[in-house]
C-alpha cells in the first residue's frame, strides 16, 4: 500500500492550526476580498451574459414566462433565482447591486466550500487527519480567490458560479461515502445541471463510479438526482411548452455548421482550433496554477487517502477538462471556472506538502557559513511571481474595468441617452445590459442576441422558418410602425439580419455618424424618423 500524506500537518508551524485560528484566517481572507470587490463596484458593462441574465431575471420578476416569453439558453434554476434577486433589488434604487451582492456572497460561500472540500479530500474520513490539513484548506481557499478568470467571471451574475456551488456541495457530501449524505449529494447534484447543462458529465461520472466502486450507495444518490431533474424538466416543458426548444435544441444549434464556417474549415478543425486558442488563454493567465495543480494531483493519486484518492483524482481532472466546452458557439475561456476549485485544491496540496517536506524550519539553518536558505527563499519568491504575476495583472485590470465590455462612464452615458429618448413603457432594441440598466423592455424580449442570430440563420439555411424567423419578422413590423422608440444596434449580431436592418433604414435615422466600439462589439444608434 502506498504511503499517504493524510494526517501529516502541512502547517508552517510544528502543530496543526486550531479550528478558531483557521476560521479567523479564513474570515480575514474573505473580508479582504470583499472589501476589494465592494470598493470597486460600479455600473459598468461587465459582460454580455451578465447583462442578459439580469435582464431576463428582471423580466421574469415582472411576470414574463421563462422560455415561452423570453428565450434563454440555460436551465431554470439560475434565472428563477435571479427573478427573486430582481424583486429584492426593486426595493432599492436599482436591482443591479442586489445581483452584485449575491455574486459576492456566493463566491465567498464557494471559497468556504473549497476549504471544506480540501480538508475532506486530503484528510479523508479521519477527523484527526482533516484537522491536520487546515492550513492546506486555507491555502486552497486563498488560491481560489486569486485565480484571475474566476475573479473576473464571478463578479457578474453568471450561471457557472451557482453551478460550481452545487457541484462542490454535492462532491463534499458524496466523498464521506455515507448513505444519508449520498441522498443529499444526489439532490444537490440535480440542481447543477438544472443551472447549467455542462454539469451533466459530472453527474454521469459520479453515477458510473458509484455503480462500479460503491454500488450500495448508487440508489441513494441516483434516485433524488434523477427524480428532481426529470420532475423539473417535465414541469418546465408542461408549463412553458418551450423548455426543450430553448435549452436543448437552441444549444445544439450553437455548435458550428459547415455552411457557416470559413472556406477550407471543417467543424472539427474549428472546434480543435478554438479549444487550443481558448486553452492558451487559460494557460496565459493561470498556467502556473494549473501546473501546480496537475503536479499535486499526480502526487495525490499516489499518496492521498485511500477513501478519496481515486474519485477525487478523476473528478478533479475532469473538472479541469471543462475547457473543451468552448467547442460550443459563444463559449470561451470563462468555462474553465468549473475546474478552478480543483486547481486550488490540488495546487494547495502540492504547495503545503512541499513546504512540509522541504521548507519548514529551513530558516534555522541560515548562518554566515550557510546562505543556502537565502537561495531557497529567492527561488520561492520567483516561483510565486511566475505563477501569479499574469493573473494579478489581469485582476488589477478587471478592477480598473479594462476587461469590461464597456466601462462605467461610457455605459451610463449610453443608458442616460436611452432614458432621455424613451418613456418607461416604451420598447427598445438593444443589447440587454443597457436595457436592464435603463429599465426598458426590449421588443419581443430579443435579449439573447447570439442564439437568436444563430436560430434565425439555421432556420434560413434549413428553409424551415420557425420561431427565429417569426420573431425577426415581428420586430421588423414593429420597426416599420415606429413602435420601437430607441435602437442600440449590435452590428455583429442583430445588424447581420437583413429584415431588421432594412426596416431600420426605412423608418429610423442614425443619431451619430460612426459606430461606437466596445471591447467586443460595434454599436450604432437610431431614433424614429420624423
Amino acid at each position: 500500500m502506498p504511503e499517504t500524506d493524510a494526517g501529516q500537518s502541512n502547517s508552517p508551524g510544528a502543530t496543526p492550526l486550531s479550528r478558531r485560528a483557521a476560521g479567523t484566517i479564513l474570515a480575514a481572507v474573505g473580508f479582504i476580498y470583499a472589501v476589494l470587490v465592494v470598493s470597486h463596484w460600479n455600473k459598468g458593462y461587465l459582460d454580455f451574459g451578465d447583462g442578459n441574465y439580469m435582464y431576463i431575471s428582471w423580466r421574469l420578476s415582472q411576470g414574463a414566462i421563462l422560455y415561452r416569453d423570453v428565450v434563454a439558453p440555460q436551465p431554470p434554476v439560475h434565472l428563477i433565482l435571479g427573478s427573486f434577486i430582481a424583486r429584492l433589488g426593486s426595493l432599492f434604487e436599482h436591482p443591479l447591486f442586489a445581483f452584485r451582492s449575491f455574486s459576492l456572497l456566493l463566491h465567498l460561500a464557494t471559497m468556504v466550500l473549497v476549504y471544506l472540500c480540501t480538508l475532506r479530500v486530503v484528510g479523508g474520513n479521519s477527523t484527526e487527519a482533516r484537522e491536520s490539513q487546515r492550513a492546506t484548506g486555507i491555502v486552497a481557499a486563498s488560491i481560489y480567490l486569486l485565480l484571475p478568470i474566476g475573479f473576473w467571471w464571478t463578479l457578474g451574475y453568471q450561471s457557472q458560479p451557482i453551478q460550481i456551488f452545487w457541484l462542490l456541495s454535492s462532491f463534499l457530501l458524496l466523498i464521506s461515502w455515507q448513505p444519508s449524505r449520498a441522498v443529499g449529494a444526489g439532490a444537490l447534484m440535480a440542481l447543477a445541471p438544472l443551472t447549467n447543462m455542462t454539469s451533466a458529465p459530472y453527474a454521469l461520472f459520479s453515477l458510473v463510479y458509484l455503480g462500479v466502486r460503491r454500488p450500495r450507495l448508487l440508489a441513494f444518490y441516483a434516485i433524488p438526482l434523477i427524480t428532481i431533474v426529470a420532475g423539473v424538466i417535465g414541469y418546465m416543458e408542461w408549463r412553458t411548452g418551450a423548455y426543450f426548444e430553448c435549452v436543448i435544441h437552441n444549444q445544439a444549434g450553437a455548435f458550428p455548421r459547415q455552411e457557416f464556417l470559413q472556406p477550407g474549415q471543417t467543424p472539427m478543425t474549428y472546434v480543435l482550433g478554438k479549444i487550443l486558442r481558448e486553452g492558451r488563454n487559460v494557460l496565459d493567465l493561470e498556467g502556473g496554477y494549473v501546473l501546480l495543480a496537475l503536479l499535486g494531483l499526480a502526487r495525490f493519486a499516489r499518496r492521498g487517502p485511500e477513501e478519496t484518492r481515486e474519485y477525487a483524482s478523476f473528478y478533479g481532472f475532469l473538472a479541469m477538462c471543462s475547457i473543451v466546452y468552448v467547442a460550443k458557439g459563444g463559449t470561451v475561456d470563462y468555462i474553465f471556472t468549473i475546474g478552478e476549485p480543483f486547481v486550488a485544491i490540488f495546487g494547495a496540496y502540492l504547495v503545503t506538502s512541499c513546504w512540509q517536506a522541504h521548507v519548514r524550519g529551513s530558516w534555522r539553518e541560515w548562518s554566515w557559513n550557510n546562505f543556502a536558505p537565502a537561495a531557497q527563499l529567492v527561488a520561492l519568491v520567483a516561483i510565486a511571481l511566475v505563477v501569479g504575476y499574469n493573473g494579478l495583472i489581469h485582476s488589477y485590470g478587471t478592477l480598473k474595468q479594462r476587461s469590461y465590455e464597456l466601462p462605467e462612464y461610457e455605459t451610463m452615458q449610453l443608458v442616460r441617452d436611452m432614458q432621455k429618448a424613451t418613456a418607461p413603457a416604451d420598447l427598445v432594441l438593444s443589447p440587454p445590459m443597457y436595457a436592464f440598466l435603463a429599465q426598458r423592455k426590449i421588443a419581443e424580449d430579443y435579449s439573447e442576441l447570439l442564439l437568436w442570430t444563430l436560430k434565425y440563420a439555421n432556420e434560413k439555411a434549413d428553409k424551415k422558418p420557425a420561431r427565429g424567423v417569426e420573431v425577426v419578422n415581428q420586430i421588423a413590423s414593429l420597426l416599420d410602425a415606429k413602435k420601437i422608440a430607441y435602437i442600440v444596434l449590435e452590428t455583429g449580431q442583430t445588424g447581420r439580419i437583413s429584415e431588421i436592418t432594412d426596416a431600420i433604414a426605412r423608418s429610423y435615422d442614425p443619431t451619430r455618424k460612426d459606430p461606437m466600439s466596445t471591447l467586443n462589439t460595434r454599436l450604432m444608434f437610431y431614433k424614429p424618423k420624423p
